[in-house]
């Protein structure tokens, strides 16, 4: 069963605990030496990741006494996964010095070879362990931190590549919206010119200069466009050919609807440019779409401040088609009122669409501030 992350113990806290106990050990030899040795060892523990090699100092006299092993054991560790590798064989030296000598002094000589040759041994053992251990520990944290670097770089890598793969598509975009429709609207432009300029009758004229005139001004759109889509930066995407919500009267003056407004709200105060381009396109799609599937309906355009004066709600209302369009000149893509959606969404609100009870559409948008 795997225990939860606050009640998990790693091997070194395990073998601190044991450490702390290990004192129970040699309660039948407690005097003052053991005091003196013992307690220092114990409580310097704790510094043992800040001052290494000093903590392993103070441990050093419990361990030539033999009262206390495993503090000077996991020191050693500490020394040896906290500091290079070149700076480990003094405080190693040191203790394998330490653990050789013997205890009492004046009892060296009571003691056989074989005796002296098992204590060095054991020194050595226990030295040579604890820091193996402990370069072991800090050569595997020093791989995990480099696997890191080097995940951290690839995912880096992939992130340019995305963006260049962006940057590439968008210039790919850019060359076939220029060389298809930049021709088409051209072609209009022209002709709608010439038309203009041997028509006499006034109201066609009329209507052939606001043809013109819509072509001319969707090729300086067209070429807003292409330019942002040429740009790589994050500035070049939110410039030019940017609408605002000054041009929303010729918008709806332009649009040879009955269109009848209620825009006091968007001169009360000043607007972010994300809502001024999604107000502006909302209407626009709005008034497309009626002159799409409902020509000669009138058409309200409302935009009010919510009761917490937070955010703005625009609607777009029109009645029932005077009459039914016989052509099917205007393609339908579908594509309209979703990307409004997604344009009100990214500022944080919402988009809704619905028919009315009486025929006609209702669109509603609540835009926050």
């Amino acid at each position: 069963m795997r225990l939860p992350r606050r009640i998990r113990l790693s091997a070194e806290q395990v073998a601190v605990v044991c450490a702390l106990a290990e004192p129970l050990t040699v309660l039948d030899e407690s005097g003052p030496l053991a005091l003196a040795v013992c307690v220092p060892a114990l409580l310097a523990l704790p510094l043992r990741r800040r001052l290494p090699v000093t903590v392993l100092c103070a441990t050093l006299p419990a361990m030539v006494t033999g009262y206390l092993l495993l503090p000077w054991v996991i020191t050693m560790y500490a020394v040896a996964s906290s500091r290079p590798q070149d700076r480990v064989l003094w405080p190693s030296g040191l203790l394998i010095a330490a653990a050789v000598c013997p205890w009492p002094l004046p009892g060296v000589a009571d003691k056989t070879l074989t005796e002296l040759l098992n204590a060095i041994e054991v020194a050595a053992l226990l030295s040579v362990g604890s820091t193996a251990l402990g370069l072991l520990a800090r050569a595997r944290a020093q791989t995990q931190a480099q696997l890191a670097r080097l995940e951290a770089s690839q995912a880096r890598e992939q992130r340019l590549g995305a963006e260049q793969a962006v940057i590439r598509e968008r210039a790919r975009l850019a060359r076939d919206m220029h060389d298809t429709v930049s021709h088409h609207l051209s072609i209009i432009a022209v002709q709608a010119g010439a038309l203009r300029a041997v028509e006499s009758d006034p109201a066609k004229r009329a209507d052939v200069e606001s043809i013109r005139k819509h072509s001319v001004r969707a090729l300086e759109e067209l070429r807003d466009t292409v330019g942002v889509l040429r740009r790589s930066g994050v500035l070049g995407a939110t410039a030019a050919g940017r609408p605002h919500l000054a041009d929303l009267p010729g918008l709806a003056a332009d649009s040879a609807l009955d269109v009848t407004t209620d825009l006091r709200a968007l001169t009360e105060r000043s607007w972010p440019p994300g809502v001024e381009t999604a107000v502006y396109r909302i209407v626009q799609e709005a008034l497309t779409n009626v002159r799409k599937h409902a020509p000669g309906a009138p058409v309200a355009i409302s935009a009010l401040l919510a009761e917490d004066r937070e955010s703005l709600v625009l609607e777009v209302r029109n009645g029932p088609a005077a009459h039914r369009r016989e052509d099917a000149a205007f393609p339908a893509g579908g594509h309209g009122l979703v990307g409004l959606r997604e344009r009100a969404e990214r500022l944080g609100g919402r988009l809704d669409a619905s028919p009315g009870a009486d025929g006609g559409f209702l669109v509603r948008a609540v835009l926050p501030l």
